[in-house]
């Protein structure tokens, strides 16, 4: 019988899908909508795992996250990739004299390029892609927790992450290798070896997406980054391993032949 938390997690889980998978299938202005959303919460969740972060910059990382997305959707990732590094720039200039006391330094662009700076590419992407990217995520989660589970073994970085396993990793490593072939067999017009070594890098990239939060987190003292989603913490908590994966399919998708 399932539990409380359990019951939470799948109610979650039961809202949330289909309207993720609304946004994937109608795309354009749902998805650009949806991933707009989806930055503001995890900027707002990333301002809270740094002391110090006060309400003026957090204000500042939402403006600056919608002006990124905005300019991706209406002039290409390589203008909205501009606005962080343009406040780097600034920021460092204003700190000569002495502006931004107390504020942890780089904060905006990190956090521009963090969470926005890798949720813009989602709206270009066609709905076959999103959910490969999306369905390749939750492949390299599930595998690693099974195969965790039931494998044990050593740990990777048990300072960190105590409960992640080789084992584990590797069980990520298959599952997201599997459902990145059985895409591409199914959809794809590229060599199978291609998709193989999509899901290898897709499974490498979510995994240190998923460390690194982790490191963020326990930095920060905290168990999630947010509440946003009962049962499961916050946003960044489900989208850690997305994060890096949009990324390497970013880079990737010329290869990939995908709908």
């Amino acid at each position: 019988m399932l539990g409380a938390s359990h019951r939470t997690r799948w109610i979650t889980s039961a809202v949330a899908l289909p309207l993720l998978a609304g946004c994937i299938w109608a795309g354009g202005g749902w998805m650009f909508a949806l991933a707009l959303a989806a930055s503001l919460a995890g900027l707002w969740e990333f301002a809270g795992l740094f002391p110090g972060t006060g309400f003026a910059a957090r204000a500042a990382s939402l403006a600056l996250g919608a002006l990124m997305l905005w300019l991706a959707r209406r002039h290409g990732p390589g203008a909205a990739l501009a606005v962080p590094l343009a406040v780097f720039w600034l920021e460092e200039f204003a700190r000569l004299f002495g502006l931004f006391k107390g504020a942890p330094r780089w904060f905006l662009p990190a956090a521009l390029l963090y969470v926005p700076g890798s949720l813009l590419f989602l709206p270009g992407f066609g709905p076959g892609e999103t959910a490969l990217v999306i369905a390749a995520v939750m492949a390299c989660d599930t595998g690693a927790y099974y195969a965790g589970s039931l494998i044990g073994g050593p740990k990777i970085w048990p300072s960190i992450s105590p409960r992640k396993t080789w084992a584990g990793s590797a069980g990520g490593l298959a599952a997201c290798m599997a459902v990145c072939a059985a895409a591409g067999a199914l959809w794809g017009a590229a060599p199978a070896g291609v998709y193989a070594l999509l899901g290898a890098a897709l499974a490498v990239a979510s995994q240190m997406g998923d460390f690194m939060e982790s490191a963020m987190k326990r930095a920060a003292g905290v168990k999630d980054s947010g509440n946003l989603l009962p049962g499961h913490g916050g946003l960044l908590d489900r989208v850690d391993g997305l994060i890096p994966a949009i990324l390497v399919y970013a880079l990737a998708r010329n290869l990939t032949q995908l709908p």
